[in-house]
């Protein structure tokens, strides 16, 4: 799976929320995920997700989240991954 990553973490709203749905244009189901590097949990982009037909997965190291943006039906590949890698 390609991972398109994004840090978000020195900017200031709404760009954040801004780019993570436009790169989240750029995710295909069994292809590819979306990392944001942020410094808050993304609630605003959190709650659009399920219409899109997309899941995520939050992980909190430090003051830094880590947010996995991915199909539903990706989860278990997602999950896999981020074990593997120590996230």
């Amino acid at each position: 799976m390609r991972e398109i990553v994004v840090d978000t973490s020195e900017l200031e709203p709404p760009a954040p929320m801004q780019m993570v749905l436009s790169e989240l244009q750029s995710v295909l189901p069994g292809e590819s995920y979306l990392h944001q590097i942020h410094r808050l949990e993304p609630t605003m982009v959190l709650s659009r997700l399920k219409p899109m037909g997309l899941e995520a997965i939050i992980r909190k190291e430090n003051d830094t989240y880590h947010i996995y943006y991915f199909y539903a039906e990706d989860r278990a590949k997602i999950e896999e991954l981020l074990d593997v890698q120590g996230a």
